[in-house]
């Protein structure tokens, strides 16, 4: 299941976060995993809009940095799809895995800078 087949899955959600534009230009696949996102930094455009896919096997709660914008929760093998732009907060961490310290264990985030060619 993943995004390009939305259409086939009813429980996917929009959610546009604060100043972001309606229109997205690409759509950009990060997979939530038991510890970690897939890829760790997404690389999106302005307008360009991110499908969070849980694989995780549990459900999931994501957070930014501030808790400027939070998703969840996603269920196992549900997915939901966020519009970004410039100004969206880039930082974003598992909400329920955090360390004895209150840290965050799990982090991903999306940079606007070129994608690095591997």
């Amino acid at each position: 299941m993943y995004c390009h087949e939305a259409r086939v899955f009813p429980c996917t959600t929009v959610t546009t976060l604060p100043g972001a534009t309606a229109a997205a230009t690409a759509e950009q696949t990060c997979l939530i995993l038991t510890d970690a996102y897939f890829p760790q930094i997404t690389y999106p455009d302005t307008g360009d809009s991110i499908c969070f896919v849980n694989v995780s096997g549990v459900e999931h709660n994501i957070v930014s940095r501030n808790s400027e914008w939070e998703i969840g929760p996603i269920p196992d093998q549900g997915e939901v799809v966020i519009e970004v732009d410039s100004i969206t907060e880039r930082s974003f961490f598992n909400k329920d895995a955090v360390a004895d310290d209150g840290s965050f264990i799990v982090q991903g985030g999306n940079s606007f800078d070129q994608a690095p060619l591997n």
